[in-house]
């Protein structure tokens, strides 16, 4: 099944785009369907820190930089290899904390700009060959802290992030082919942004949307709020044209896609304190779906969360962390379109843990790594791996 997105490259030209939509109700290769069949197991990094860094390059996963217990930040990269089931551990070529993470072309990982040890948004962005083994350095266009990355397949796209001056938050988009070669452009939205970005490789789209953004930007005193500005990127085309709206702007929601669907899901809302309550956590998810490109009828989490660490394990979306209330996790089935029902409570995390990283290898090898625990206290190495991987 295909349909067509019309949208911009990065030279402002019109384009046709082909969509591709997998077929509903099969399984996705390699991944074990039933979820209580996931295998658990735990591993260390080789020092705790929490705010890592962290992205997967074929059988790879990497997780690179953060913040020490002391406050500190970390130029340490720790790999493991899915295949050998082997750790070493590399380096970053400066220390940093708030980098983006992502790949491109799937052999390059990139950890792009991030805050200096005085503070400063960097163009700096290290790159791992998962073929050599070997790093390299190029440069962004534009300086900026925790930028966020969308694989696109042959080019990677380094999105928003903050600025450091007086807009706070960037609209910059760089783009990195599979050359190395940097391209730039800016978001087409209204407002500077900090949003999720969600890429779904069946669909062969990106989306930036959610998060915050500044509707007062430029002025001396900046105006955050919730953000229903969407973008969407056409990984065929390497082109951005506005989405529709997100239709629950709120703070702190995660999200993930798979076969087409994009689920965004958890966050809060401040209240006024009085009348209300200063800040509700939710329980609400809202799902694009890549053929109407539309945003459908709301579904529910089991539990509210908060900053929910978000990954793509096959056909499923699954939800973890965000919560005190359960380790469990919820997982999203977009073959049904619909959260599973999950009387066991398994699989589930071993920690609760805050400002933790997560990556999928291969698409089946769902890690969670670093973070705080005992309520933001103390930073953790500890590494809890479902293994949903058939071979």
């Amino acid at each position: 099944m295909q349909y067509i997105l019309l949208s911009r490259n990065i030279a402002g030209l019109l384009v046709l785009t082909v969509l591709l939509f997998a077929v509903p109700g099969l399984a996705a290769p390699g991944v074990i369907d039933d979820i209580y069949d996931w295998v658990f197991s735990g591993a260390m990094l080789s020092e705790p820190r929490s705010s890592v860094a962290a992205t997967s390059v074929g059988n790879i996963a990497l997780f690179a930089g953060g913040r020490l217990q002391n406050g500190s930040y970390s130029d340490v990269v720790d790999i493991y290899n899915r295949k050998s089931k082997t750790w070493t551990v590399s380096r970053l070529s400066v220390a940093r904390s708030e980098i983006g993470a992502g790949s491109v072309g799937n052999r390059y990982a990139l950890f792009a700009g991030g805050f200096d040890s005085s503070f400063k948004p960097m163009t700096l962005v290290d790159v791992f060959d998962a073929q050599t083994g070997q790093w390299s350095q190029i440069q962004l266009n534009t300086p900026r802290a925790a930028p966020r990355l969308l694989d696109l397949g042959s080019v990677a796209a380094v999105v928003g992030g903050l600025s450091g001056d007086l807009q706070y938050l960037s609209k910059a988009v760089d783009y990195v082919d599979a050359n190395l070669t940097v391209h730039s452009t800016s978001l087409p939205s209204e407002y500077p942004q900090l949003g999720l970005p969600i890429f779904d490789s069946t669909s062969g789209i990106g989306l930036y949307t959610a998060g915050y953004q500044n509707s007062r930007p430029g002025e001396r005193f900046n105006d955050f709020e919730p953000s229903n500005q969407t973008t969407i990127f056409a990984a065929a085309s390497a082109s951005l044209v506005a989405g529709p709206l997100f239709p629950y702007p709120r703070w702190g929601s995660g999200g993930a896609a798979a076969n087409g669907m994009f689920v965004v899901g958890g966050g809060h809302m401040f209240g006024d304190g009085s009348s209300e309550p200063l800040t509700t956590v939710t329980d609400r998810a809202d799902v694009f779906h890549a053929q109407t490109q539309q945003w459908g009828q709301a579904l529910t989490l089991s539990v509210p969360r908060d900053y929910p660490l978000v990954q793509t394990v096959g056909d499923y979306v699954v939800f973890l962390a965000g919560t005190q209330a359960t380790k469990a996790l919820d997982i999203f089935d977009s073959r049904t379109g619909t959260f599973i029902v999950n009387p066991r409570h398994t699989p589930a995390l071993y920690t609760l843990r805050d400002d933790a990283a997560a990556v999928t290898v291969d698409g089946c090898l769902l890690m969670v790594a670093g973070g705080t625990v005992y309520q933001g206290r103390n930073a953790t190495a500890s590494v809890e791996i479902f293994d949903a991987c058939k071979s």
